[in-house]
């Protein structure tokens, strides 16, 4: 992966001191990872592209959240793995989470295990196209899917901005 649009982490500044793009145009991936780093959109495309089909969301008591004809992104592992997370030791990957952070605070939280010893892993996607075009604006610039549970809206998150490596 070509990592020219990948930003080193620095202190945030206000947004006319910075060059780098907007904040919510920027997924963070900081905590237990060698690399801290900070991707653009542009960066995520370069990664393997997953394309979702027809896709229904559901939140957890299973009334119908949203219907779109396809989704396409880059996976969470890949994302982690270009920050060196499987770089880690295996006794202490065992013991991570990784929680996701939206621009409103929402949070949505996955083991290592799910991630790389489950199908969850799969197909659980950084998103940044619906419909063969950018996601709308009620979704940020990049939001997140974990499209093999069984209900899809909990780990839905919209105006994804951070990824967290924890070990509790």
């Amino acid at each position: 992966m070509s990592l020219d649009a990948v930003v080193p982490v620095e202190p945030r500044r206000a947004a006319s001191e910075s060059p780098n793009p907007p904040a919510s145009a920027l997924l963070h991936v900081l905590g237990g990872v060698p690399r801290p780093a900070a991707f653009a959109r542009e960066a995520l495309e370069r990664m393997a592209r997953h394309d979702l089909g027809p896709t229904q969301v559901l939140c957890y008591s299973g009334r119908a959240v949203a219907q779109v004809d396809s989704y396409a992104g880059a996976r969470l592992v890949d994302v982690l793995d270009a920050c060196g997370f499987s770089e880690r030791p295996r006794s202490e990957l065992k013991r991570c989470v990784v929680v996701a952070l939206g621009d409103d605070g929402y949070q949505a939280i996955f083991s290592w295990n799910e991630l790389y010893n489950s199908p969850i892993g799969e197909k659980a996607l950084v998103l940044y196209e619906k419909n063969g075009g950018p996601l709308e604006p009620h979704l940020g610039a990049l939001c997140l899917i974990s499209a093999n549970d069984a209900r899809l809206g909990p780990r839905h998150l919209r105006g994804l901005s951070q990824i967290a490596v924890k070990m509790p």
